[in-house]
């Protein structure tokens, strides 16, 4: 989810990069995260080697996902450097529920920020549908499976001012030790999280104190003293609440954000940041498709992996 490292930048600052792992978290099941897909680099030899992000399967040939997932620093190369693993809770074994589809193209935001992280999503379109007939469902059985996106009933049940707190859950296949300059741990069985959302006001607060902004484009989860959170290589993928009360998971699951950034993984008293899916200009973006079309970074990707973008306080 988080990115290893960081970019200088003024007054001081470093911006966040890509955040890896689920820290905290537990095993999951694909077929409860239907929608979950991992995004590799095919030439690493298996999706396992090659992972560096994760993204959202929203219909049967396009993936939401991350835009510095797919570019960074002006480079790109060429689309089939980039394959979503789809159906499968492992990295590492092949599953008969499990497909590989390579990316035929990218597009990613035109307001997207790298500095600040802004406006942080890309469609990926998929060289071949990941199933025909009927659409399948979240259904608890089903391995492969698009999470419908519901602007309004993201914003209504993913309120991160609502009080008690709202509890999110977000998955992936990202580091698992938060401590900052350990060794990369990242799972090859797919994690998840759950997270309870921090009011835009709190987050604002905490981030204000390492010069990074949060704007209405981004939703923030985490952060309390549990020690649980989303990590490097999660970047893309999935932050979903109930829509329903009492609530029916995964049956009710609605998309409320992607995961984006954070300071470090899992550090007391800053929330992880992810690009709010509810607000109108990211779902204009979606709904038009229409943005900078580029082919998803292959070898910068793999640089980038296991990383959601986070800053480290200096």
């Amino acid at each position: 989810m988080r990115a290893a490292g960081s970019r200088g930048r003024a007054h001081g600052a470093s911006r966040p990069l890509a955040k890896a792992s689920i820290v905290g978290g537990d095993g999951a099941s694909i077929s409860n995260f239907p929608f979950q897909v991992a995004l590799y680099d095919p030439r690493a030899g298996s999706p396992a080697a090659g992972f560096f992000c994760g993204g959202v399967i929203i219909d049967a040939t396009h993936v939401l996902t991350a835009a510095h997932c797919v570019t960074g620093a002006g480079r790109s190369e060429n689309a089939t450097n980039v394959e979503v693993l789809a159906g499968s809770t492992s990295l590492a074994a092949s599953e008969p529920t499990a497909v590989r589809d390579p990316v035929a193209s990218s597009t990613f935001d035109s307001h997207y920020n790298p500095i600040t992280s802004d406006y942080d999503i890309a469609l990926l379109t998929l060289t071949r549908p990941l199933w025909s007939g009927a659409t399948p469902s979240i259904n608890g059985l089903d391995a492969i499976a698009p999470l419908p996106l519901e602007p309004q009933a993201s914003a209504g049940a993913a309120n991160p001012n609502r009080s008690p707190a709202i509890i999110a859950t977000s998955s992936g296949w990202g580091d698992t030790d938060p401590s900052p300059g350990h060794p990369a741990n990242y799972p090859t069985d797919l994690r998840s999280v759950h997270l309870p959302l921090v009011s835009d006001a709190q987050c604002e607060e905490q981030y204000a104190t390492i010069e990074q902004p949060i704007t209405e484009r981004m939703i923030c989860a985490g952060g309390g003293r549990s020690h649980v959170d989303t990590c490097y290589g999660d970047s893309g993928g999935p932050l979903v609440v109930d829509s329903e009360s009492p609530a029916h998971p995964p049956f009710d699951y609605v998309l409320a954000g992607l995961v984006d950034f954070g300071n470090g993984c899992a550090q007391a008293g800053y929330a992880g940041v992810y690009t709010r899916v509810a607000n109108g200009q990211i779902m204009g973006f979606v709904s038009s498709g229409i943005g900078h079309t580029i082919g998803p970074v292959g070898t910068l990707a793999k640089h980038r992996k296991h990383k959601k973008r986070h800053r480290h306080r200096h």
